[in-house]
């Protein structure tokens, strides 16, 4: 199964995510991304983390930078941390992807990795923004994904029944 689910920054995407997840006991393989609160006066941080390894916060895994609601990003970090990470995802494994949006635009060898999960064989949980660039548009008309907005992934039921397909 490959779902991913649609919304806006704080629709709900995430906590779709978790509330499917409790239904499962399987390992979950992929990356997460999180955006810091901004110290006084900078831009604040986004970094990307496995769920394979510690958290860090450092340059190694600084993504980006958002001021004033526009993002600034760091492609060569996607293009290390976060193809290699996804390289590394055995056949067969559950994916959680949360979130791609525009940073990862510029990043042609983590797209060609997550494209090879999307195509492959998979389970592939995926959260993206309701933005449209060329690769978030990619990912939505892909053949072999389902996509369902924020608001209907949390549904209790809808949660259930996806769990029960991973």
């Amino acid at each position: 199964m490959k779902l991913v689910i649609v919304g806006c920054s704080g629709s709900g995407k995430s906590t779709a995510v978790r509330r499917i997840l409790k239904y499962t006991e399987r390992e979950i393989w992929g990356l997460w991304s999180e955006k810091l609160p901004a110290a006084e006066g900078l831009p604040a941080p986004v970094y990307l983390h496995s769920y394979r390894a510690p958290i860090r916060y450092n340059e190694e895994n600084r993504i980006g930078v958002c001021e004033n609601r526009r993002a600034q990003s760091f492609p060569a970090v996607f293009e290390t941390l976060g193809a290699e990470t996804l390289r590394q995802i055995p056949e067969g494994s559950l994916v959680l992807l949360d979130e791609i949006g525009v940073m990862e635009s510029q990043a042609t060898q983590f797209q060609a990795e997550l494209f090879r999960l999307l195509d492959g064989n998979f389970d592939v949980l995926l959260t993206v923004r309701d933005k449209h660039t060329p690769l978030l548009d990619a990912i939505r008309s892909h053949p072999q994904v389902r996509c369902v907005s924020a608001e209907a992934a949390n549904d209790e039921t809808f949660c259930q029944e996806v769990a029960a397909k991973l």
